[in-house]
């Protein structure tokens, strides 16, 4: 059963890739876009990451 997701990007203000894994069951999500920059924030935790906007990816981890 599938509940864990992986979005991934690089980060807006250089090039290092960073992550945040988020629980579709249990973590309250969201994501925002503007023109530059996607932002992907779990509620829950409260950890977030900014990236820049063409480079947000999501896998499927569990």
């Amino acid at each position: 059963m599938m509940t864990k997701l992986c979005y991934s990007g690089l980060k807006y203000n250089n090039d290092m890739e960073i992550n945040i894994l988020v629980d579709i069951q249990n973590d309250w999500v969201e994501i925002t876009h503007t023109k530059e920059v996607s932002q992907v924030m779990n509620k829950t935790s409260g950890e977030y990451i900014q990236v820049k906007r063409n480079t947000l990816k999501c896998e499927i981890v569990s």
